[in-house]
């Protein structure tokens, strides 16, 4: 059977995932980018896509699929996906980019150009939820010592979100990644849709907030997303308690997966995520990888000299990749 993409509603987007939701393409569109639904039928994905473009300058528009295609589509089929979703996207992208979700294979794309960084990470931790839980002596260990931390759920008091967000500004100059501004995490919690409830757990510590949280709940993931974390009495911090707590809400809720999103790649020694690697992966869960983010040209040209600016780009502001 040909595969065959036609446009469709954002509202009817599945979101299975968060990133492929119409509640992404609306936090999308806040900072200039315009979302596109498709609905695909192929012989190895049947589904819907969310399609993001962006126009830098007239005629130069490229668009971006965020963790697409779960469950896996074979690589024909995607090109075939790419072809027939350029001819409708105006103006016509330079390029379609692509994060393919966990359920693809890391490597045999041909017809796409590897790009020399990801957008997304490749490595992830998934919980499944719906087994007995495994956390590791570590995680035990740092309850223990953060056991006078309470977690609440943000009950949407402006001072509040406030003072978490100094804590998030606290953690990204000492951690060293780019902060999102206040305005983009607030709008977060201002979007409306059935499909993506989000969360913000806050840590108290000596009555004091010490970091907090976000995460994204559809009905069958919940994907941690931003955090902060602050160190009081006794050199204590909060982390393992947030996500803990996070997990167990995401398995009262009936939620199947939990994602941590986010550690080193396969192939990665000591890379920029190796702390969070370790961290993420004391709660048990599988290690999974996707491909690296990949292109499909659609004007090779202006596709390669993008490849080369956002490369250096890249190399000079490496920091929330979301």
């Amino acid at each position: 059977m040909a595969l065959s993409a036609k446009t469709i509603p954002l509202s009817a987007l599945e979101g299975i995932c968060p990133f492929q939701s119409a509640f992404w393409a609306a936090l999308k569109s806040r900072n200039g980018w315009s979302g596109h639904a498709f609905s695909v039928d192929g012989t190895s994905y049947s589904g819907t896509v969310l399609v993001l473009s962006r126009t830098f300058i007239r005629g130069f528009s490229m668009a971006y699929v965020p963790m697409g295609f779960p469950g896996g589509i074979d690589p024909a089929e995607l090109l075939e996906f790419s072809h027939q979703a350029a001819s409708v996207l105006d103006p016509r992208p330079m390029m379609i980019r692509y994060d393919l979700d966990w359920g693809n294979a890391e490597d045999g794309w041909n017809g796409l150009v590897r790009c020399s960084s990801s957008i997304q990470p490749v490595g992830t931790v998934r919980i499944d939820l719906t087994q007995d839980l495994d956390f590791k002596d570590r995680v035990r260990r740092n309850l223990r010592k953060e056991d006078a931390v309470i977690v609440r759920r943000w009950d949407g008091d402006e001072d509040t979100f406030s003072s978490w967000y100094d804590t998030y500004v606290h953690t990204a100059v000492r951690d060293h990644f780019h902060a999102r501004s206040r305005q983009y995490m607030r709008s977060i919690f201002d979007i409306m849709d059935h499909a993506v409830e989000p969360n913000l757990y806050m840590a108290y510590s000596d009555g004091i907030i010490s970091g907090g949280i976000i995460t994204l709940r559809t009905r069958h993931e919940e994907v941690y997303l931003f955090g902060s974390s602050l160190k009081h009495t006794g050199n204590v911090s909060c982390g393992y308690a947030l996500q803990v707590h996070a997990i167990m809400e995401a398995r009262s809720a009936g939620v199947e997966v939990y994602d941590l999103f986010g550690i080193d790649g396969r192939d990665e020694v000591d890379g920029h995520l190796s702390s969070l690697t370790t961290f993420k992966t004391s709660f048990g869960g599988t290690r999974v990888y996707r491909p690296v983010t990949m292109d499909y040209d659609c004007r090779p040209l202006s596709a390669g000299l993008f490849r080369t600016v956002d490369s250096m780009r890249y190399r000079f502001a490496r920091g929330g990749r979301i």
